[in-house]
């Protein structure tokens, strides 16, 4: 029994031994510093998907009957996208809708309503960039008063990070290895990693009207035949921090 008790506290002992030993090498490795890098780089990448936001705003007397005309103009346009997109790479959904008041003041100076306006929001997603111009045309062909918003993104964004990571990673502990042995140390292993990915989209801040509106303020037909459409590039951002234990 007593070589039992004996053997256990030897064990115990030995692991406790261990236990401080370990601390002391982290302990060691905390006291002894570490260098702290960073590095990023920015990818230019093809978009290859595409978003663009039409607008139906109209104006009648009555709520009903904006919300009604609105309806009926809004269905046309999305039947005629569906008729000209690809229901696996292509999304139609509205993406907003709301009826305002408008006032005017009498001669007796009452605030009082004139009529109502109802506009309605239908957005496309696609993976097919290059029919963006045939959607925006398609859209404001049936009755699309504008376009609101027009972006081009890149999805395959992780990709591309995942690779630039371990890139970004070895850049700098070459780096770290060379600061410390300038300052008589060597790189003792990794204290911490960070990274992080972004991406910026590429956003048309112009508007497309319809042939309507626009030969209303004095454009000519021939130009709004065709809506040219020019993407541009997506700019990826991988960034990459590390802190280097030295000793």
């Amino acid at each position: 029994m007593k070589k039992v008790i004996l053997s256990l506290l030897i064990m115990f002992s030995f692991m406790y031994l261990n236990q401080i030993s370990f601390a002391s090498v982290e302990n060691a490795k905390k006291e002894a510093g570490y260098i702290s890098l960073n590095k990023s780089v920015t990818k230019e990448m093809e978009p290859n998907k595409a978003k663009v936001t039409f607008a139906v705003e109209n104006t009648a007397q009555s709520a009903q009957k904006a919300s009604s005309e609105n309806n009926e103009i809004s269905n046309k346009i999305i039947e005629a996208l569906k008729l000209v997109t690809d229901t696996k790479n292509d999304v139609i959904k509205t993406t907003g809708f709301a009826i305002r008041p408008i006032y005017t003041t009498t001669k007796n100076g009452e605030r009082v309503i004139k009529n109502y306006t109802a506009v309605n929001s239908v957005s496309v997603e696609t993976k097919d960039i290059n029919k963006i111009s045939k959607y925006i045309d398609t859209a404001i062909s049936n009755g699309a008063n504008r376009t609101e918003g027009l972006s081009y993104t890149f999805e395959n964004d992780k990709s591309v990070c995942e690779e630039q990571y371990p890139i970004l990673l070895k850049d700098l502990r070459n780096q770290a290895s060379i600061l410390a042995q300038a300052a008589g140390s060597t790189i003792d292993g990794i204290k911490q990693i960070g990274v992080s990915c972004s991406m910026d989209s590429v956003v048309s801040n112009g508007r497309f009207y319809s042939a309507k509106a626009m030969l209303a303020d004095g454009v000519a037909q021939e130009a709004v035949s065709s809506t040219p459409v020019e993407p541009g590039k997506v700019k990826v951002r991988v960034y990459v921090n590390a802190d280097f234990y030295v000793k």
